[in-house]
């Protein structure tokens, strides 16, 4: 594993065992554009951290359909990142099976998980998912004054809780970057968000133990 760029957040262990903290990792993931006008989105760029902030895994994807947009001004993908000839990029079967192996029984941190998981063609436990895009401290009200929430981008909740400038204009986006920025907002509000995690998950087990009304 290779050594990314060292998070402005401290990595307190929170009482955790290394074999505990080894149970984490954050994922992230860039697409391209297939499909008429590339207005399909598909996976083409995947990074898994570490608790450590170690990389995982960072390798591009083969699309299964032809790319029309590689939306390099964001993506930083580009045609010849996608040639299988490239040591970095991997068929879309291959990678998303070592995907599923590295997050099998991990707690999965991440941003918008929904998407990458869905680009990614693969479902992970809610137990085992921490998603900054929903935790409810890090989302905001409505606009039209309704009770509503609705999840903020990873750019804004960096700035003004880690102080962080990510994805910046004319740069184009780091999956890794992005990836360590969403695992540093988890441990920001980690004491808090697993209080919560527990009681839903002891709820959720105490709503299975009822018998059914004979």
């Amino acid at each position: 594993m290779s050594k990314t760029a060292s998070s402005h957040v401290p990595n307190p262990d929170f009482g955790l065992s290394l074999l505990q903290q080894n149970e984490y990792v954050a994922l992230d993931c860039e697409m391209v554009g297939v499909g008429p006008r590339g207005h399909k989105s598909a996976v083409a760029h995947v990074c898994v951290v570490n608790w450590w902030g170690d990389t995982v895994l960072n390798c591009h994807i083969q699309t299964r359909e032809p790319v029309t947009d590689y939306r390099t001004f964001v993506s930083g993908v580009t045609a010849d990142d996608l040639k299988l000839d490239n040591v970095d990029c991997m068929t879309f079967e291959d990678c998303r099976s070592l995907v599923q192996s590295i997050l099998h029984g991990k707690i999965l941190v991440g941003h918008a998980l929904k998407n990458d998981l869905h680009a990614l063609d693969i479902n992970h436990p809610w137990y085992d998912t921490r998603d900054t895009a929903k935790y409810k401290p890090y989302m905001k009200k409505s606009d039209h004054g309704s009770s509503i929430l609705l999840p903020r981008k990873l750019k804004e909740l960096t700035k003004e809780r880690l102080h962080r400038d990510i994805q910046q204009v004319g740069n184009v986006h780091s999956p890794m970057e992005d990836a360590i920025a969403a695992f540093d907002l988890y441990k920001l509000a980690y004491a808090k968000w697993e209080k919560v995690m527990t009681y839903k998950k002891n709820r959720t087990q105490e709503i299975m133990d009822i018998d059914p009304v004979q």
